[in-house]
């Protein structure tokens, strides 16, 4: 499913930062638990940020993502997003982690994280995130995959959105389409 989309992401070895644009929250474990499998296929340390990690867990395992399998392989850990702290406090800790993670012999770092909703707190609490995460990365063998929701906007206000999210992924967009997902780069 994103092997052709997240394709050119991973042409270097240096921070990716993609976004994918879901139409409703059921997009979201599918998409992400393939994101995921991609990554374990290519040796990668996997993170992902949950606002609710037991629900996440079992949506990414339902999904059929095998979690349990990769979190006692030490290839998958589950974060909890704590709302309180500083935009730069996870990946802050996260830094000798990821060294750890390469000096183990894997590839780099796969992340994602809970759907971010529609609402604009939400929307501005992530992008501040999402700058500190790239600029802590900057360089690194980082591949990053952002879900951002659209369910319950209005026609202008999904393409507004969709604006702000492509401005801030220069790698592209991902859309679900009947086609698998589609990647759309700012022109």
């Amino acid at each position: 499913m994103l092997d052709n989309a997240v394709g050119s992401a991973l042409e270097t070895g240096a921070c990716r930062h993609l976004a994918v644009v879901l139409r409703s929250e059921a997009e979201f474990a599918p998409v992400v638990a393939s994101f995921y499998s991609l990554g374990a296929k290519r040796g990668a340390w996997l993170v992902h940020r949950a606002a609710e990690v037991e629900e996440d867990r079992k949506a990414l395992t339902d999904a059929g993502l095998d979690v349990a399998g990769l979190e006692s392989e030490d290839r998958l850990v589950i974060e909890p997003l704590n709302l309180d702290e500083p935009p730069d406090a996870l990946p802050k800790r996260l830094v000798a982690d990821l060294d750890a993670a390469l000096d183990r012999g894997l590839t780099g770092l796969w992340s994602s994280h809970s759907p971010v909703g529609p609402g604009p707190d939400a929307f501005e609490l992530a992008t501040a995130i999402e700058r500190a995460w790239e600029e802590r990365f900057e360089g690194r063998p980082v591949v990053t995959l952002c879900p951002y929701l659209v369910e319950g906007l209005d026609a202008a206000d999904t393409v507004g959105r969709f604006t702000e999210v492509s401005e801030l992924h220069e790698e592209g967009v991902l859309v679900p389409s009947d086609r698998g997902l589609q990647t759309f780069k700012r022109a």
